[in-house]
């Protein structure tokens, strides 16, 4: 899984056209889970959309780095 900076061109993989420009990343606390162990945080991307210029929110694993 290559990383995702502020600046990199992203697109939702499930929704290839939703592409746009990476404005901010977080981490947010998880606060349940399935698996045993501690949690870790999970990264969030916000990006703005080139399909509707809106800023769109998606978690890191719903969103593929453009090459």
């Amino acid at each position: 899984m290559r990383h995702i900076r502020v600046g990199d061109k992203v697109y939702m993989t499930y929704h290839m056209s939703n592409k746009g420009v990476v404005t901010e990343v977080l981490f947010r606390p998880v606060t349940a889970g399935t698996g045993a162990g501690s949690f870790s945080k999970q990264m969030w991307v916000k990006f703005k959309s080139d399909l509707t210029g809106e800023i769109v929110e998606a978690k890191r694993q719903d969103v593929t780095k453009e090459a």
